[in-house]
């Protein structure tokens, strides 16, 4: 008895230093964005580079993506709703930040093209690309996205190669900076002077392509939308399987975040056994369908055609036909207006 507690004790020290050094290398990590972001706009300015102040408009998404980590770790009392719905709503700031910049990054970039600017100081662009590009390297390592390389290539081809295109598209921006300092020391040509807003529109398409599946994602969960890996209509065909078409009713579905899907129904039930098995075959019927969480509420007794109390001058606005039309005082004072 004493070692297992003695195990249990060492297990929960060890997951207490992993949660420390995440949060101290969070922090740290915040840090170093904030002071590349810095140093971007200051070159990017010095160098008259849209493409450089493209680099730290995407440096400055990572940053804000960060914040979840730092908020909860100093906020361990948010209720547990509020913890799981946090990462997803930065989840879908970061990307929608990052946009909106690259639509001003746009219009410059346009208009560079119309009244070109040569960008001077390649030398300066340089630093900017190889610090951005230092920085991804960094974050990747820090947030586990190579681990998740890793855990994928033992999992679905399809999602092994839709990490990789992330990875690639989060080093593009920098990698662009790289190239265009290159051309602009070795060439002098009147053409480079449209390098830089060219290369600035191709880094905005590919950010604005890498993060659209995450706007989308993170704004249905936000919405409370029926997650997309559930299907609705093979959900209640099990439903009615399992308790009959008029056994359910106020079936909600929705997700708390990415792949944490949730729901809650009533379930009428003839007794307190019925619903026990009702609620075991239930949880492994919503599990299958990738629904983590599920709430029943039991109404006990034998389903009718209406459950709802309801006289003759609410009985259009109800969601079912009900077959009682005498009404009394109590049932007029409560109706539907």
């Amino acid at each position: 008895m004493d070692g297992k507690t003695t195990d249990t004790s060492e297990r929960e020290k060890v997951g207490e230093e992993k949660q420390v050094i995440k949060m101290v290398s969070h922090i740290l990590l915040s840090a170093v964005a904030f002071a590349v972001v810095l140093t971007q706009i200051i070159m990017s300015r010095l160098s008259d580079s849209l493409l450089t102040l493209a680099d730290s408009a995407h440096t400055l998404s990572l940053l804000i993506a960060l914040c979840p980590e730092l908020i909860l770790s100093y906020s361990s009392s948010l209720p547990a709703h509020a913890q799981a719905r946090l990462p997803t709503l930065f989840s879908l700031l970061s990307p929608l930040l990052l946009s909106s910049l690259c639509l001003s990054l746009t219009l410059g970039s346009l208009g560079h093209l119309v009244h070109p600017h040569h960008s001077h100081r390649p030398a300066l662009i340089l630093v900017a690309g190889v610090l951005g590009l230092l920085f991804n390297v960094i974050y990747m390592a820090v947030t586990g996205a190579f681990q998740g390389l890793c855990l994928a290539r033992v999992q679905l081809q399809k999602q092994r190669w839709r990490l990789v295109l992330r990875m690639l598209c989060s080093l593009a921006p920098s990698s662009l900076l790289l190239t265009s300092s290159l051309l602009l020391h070795l060439f002098s040509h009147p053409a480079v002077h449209y390098l830089d807003p060219a290369l600035s529109l191709v880094s905005i398409t590919i950010m604005v392509a890498s993060v659209y599946s995450d706007i989308v994602q993170n704004g249905r969960v936000l919405l409370q939308a029926v997650p997309t890996s559930t299907e609705l209509q093979s959900v209640k065909m099990d439903l009615d399987t399992l308790c009959g078409h008029e056994g359910y009713h106020e079936l909600h579905m929705w997700a708390l975040a990415p792949g944490h899907g949730v729901a809650s129904l009533h379930i009428h039930c003839s007794g307190l056994e019925a619903y026990k098995n009702i609620v075991s075959q239930a949880r492994i019927l919503f599990k299958h369908h990738g629904i983590r969480e599920l709430t029943i509420q039991p109404e006990f007794g034998i389903p009718g055609p209406c459950a709802l109390a309801c006289g003759p001058s609410c009985v259009h606005h109800s969601c079912c036909k009900s077959t009682h039309s005498i009404s009394n005082d109590l049932i007029l004072a409560n109706m539907c207006t």
